[in-house]
């Protein structure tokens, strides 16, 4: 008898094997099935090659969580040593290590929001060198600054509508943009209209101006070509600040609001509402909230954006004009009525407070109005600017509780815009014979310049 059976053979009587043999072939069959399935298929343009085996893994492959933590902390200290010697603060043995301690404490303390550097006691002010720069375009009173994050470059505006970029120290001009007339801003690039306000982004790529026709125009810090106008407010521009880190940019203006523009994106994103008067300044650090001052209402507002909500903070005086961040949850704040308050964003009311803070009118006995403040983020230092012919140096105290005078720099005029760059070691300021934002007073014998003020480290 043959070995095979083949389906349907002869034979009168019933054929068990037939049965099982069509059974073998069914699981057979699905057990050929489920090969093909498990089988890996790769396309002809696949770089993927299945014959070949590379048979190379790296110690980064092979690393548990907790090494691969381990690397990346010692590659973060051999770059934090690296960056202090570059500073010239390594001493070697404890002193090195003392320094580490001391940047990985300012970092958690600035991720909390508190850091506070001492950075006035660091420096000499018995020995500040002064200069100046000048151009035709800015024939009337300078209205704004704004230096880059690295401080490389500084760019000025003024009531003429004059547009520059200035590389820093040197004072060269690298780009010089007239204004045009009023009625061609269809045909001319540059401002038609007073420029109010200027701002960067922390890489540098982009700049923001404003100015009283309720404009907003971006340009390319490269070229300095203009690539994108907003318009959408009511009233003038009165203050503009980029979102640290990002180009997300926040603009405040004199119709009572605060938008949200996307530079990337080209795109205007949020109004936010609530002051019941003029926007007066605007400021923002790396979270997603922006601080402003309604002038005449007496209020200060931390706008929480993600949260959709925001921080209400009354000021006891008749007017706030100007409010500048020194770190994520405080702040610096001046005005009209010469008072100068640092805040907290856990009180309601000023941790410290210095009323008259440039003193009293000769004439009148009003007190002097604060036209211009600066402060170095994550540091003590406030620089406050008026027409008393000085600006005047504060240091921030322990906690945030007191506000001391450090020194007083002798400059004529109105000191209508103030900027600090990195370190402190840089002073500058935008001078003009008028207040920058109206005619009330007007000294013809001062010039309407930028004054740069070199400040040096005290010789240990």
């Amino acid at each position: 008898m043959s070995f095979f059976i083949r389906k349907g053979g002869t034979g009168g009587g019933k054929n068990t094997f037939a049965g099982k043999k069509r059974k073998a072939d069914a699981s057979g069959k699905a057990k050929k099935m489920k090969k093909m399935e498990d089988e890996e298929i790769y396309s002809d343009g696949s770089d993927i090659d299945p014959k070949e085996d590379v048979g190379y893994e790296s110690d980064e492959d092979l690393e548990t969580a907790e090494e691969k933590k381990l690397r990346l902390a010692k590659v973060y200290l051999q770059e934090i040593e690296k960056e202090l010697e570059e500073r010239g603060e390594a001493g070697g043995g404890e002193e090195d290590e003392d320094g580490v301690q001391r940047v990985l404490k300012e970092e958690v303390e600035a991720e909390r929001g508190k850091l506070r550097r001492e950075i006035t006691a660091t420096l000499d002010f018995n020995s500040v060198e002064s200069s100046h720069l000048q151009d035709k375009r800015h024939k009337l009173s300078i209205t704004c600054i704004c230096l880059s994050k690295d401080g490389k470059y500084l760019y000025s505006a003024s009531k003429d509508k004059g547009l520059l970029k200035w590389k820093m120290p040197s004072g060269e001009k690298l780009f010089r943009i007239s204004g045009g007339k009023r009625g061609e801003e269809e045909s001319v690039e540059a401002h038609c209209h007073t420029i109010t306000c200027l701002a960067v982004t922390s890489d540098g790529m982009y700049l923001a101006t404003g100015d009283t026709n309720n404009t907003i125009y971006i340009w390319t810090t490269a070229d300095m070509k203009r690539v994108h106008v907003f318009k959408g407010h009511r009233a003038d521009i009165s203050g503009l600040v980029f979102r640290k880190g990002t180009h997300t940019l926040y603009s405040s203006s004199y119709d009572r609001s605060v938008k949200i523009w996307s530079v990337d994106e080209k795109a205007y994103v949020e109004t936010l509402f609530g002051h019941q008067d003029r926007i007066m300044d605007i400021d923002a650090g790396s979270r997603e909230r922006a601080i402003t001052v309604g002038g005449r209402d007496k209020s200060v507002r931390v706008w929480k954006i993600v949260e959709e909500s925001q921080l209400v903070f009354n000021v006891p005086t008749c007017s706030i004009d100007l409010v500048r961040l020194l770190n994520e949850e405080h702040w610096v704040t001046a005005g009209e009525d010469g008072h100068l308050a640092v805040w907290g964003v856990m009180r309601k009311k000023p941790l410290a407070m210095v009323e008259k803070c440039h003193g009293v009118d000769s004439i009148n006995g009003e007190p002097n109005w604060v036209s211009s403040l600066g402060t170095l983020y994550n540091s003590d230092m406030v620089a406050t600017g008026s027409r008393d012919g000085s600006i005047r140096i504060w240091s921030v105290g322990e906690a945030f509780k007191s506000i001391i005078p450090v020194r007083t720099i002798e400059l004529a005029g109105f000191i209508n815009c103030l900027s600090i760059g990195e370190g402190g070691t840089l002073l500058v300021a935008g001078v003009g014979q008028e207040h920058r934002l109206g005619r009330w007073w007007r000294e013809p014998a001062v010039k309407n310049r930028i004054h740069l003020f070199k400040i040096s480290h005290v010789k240990s």
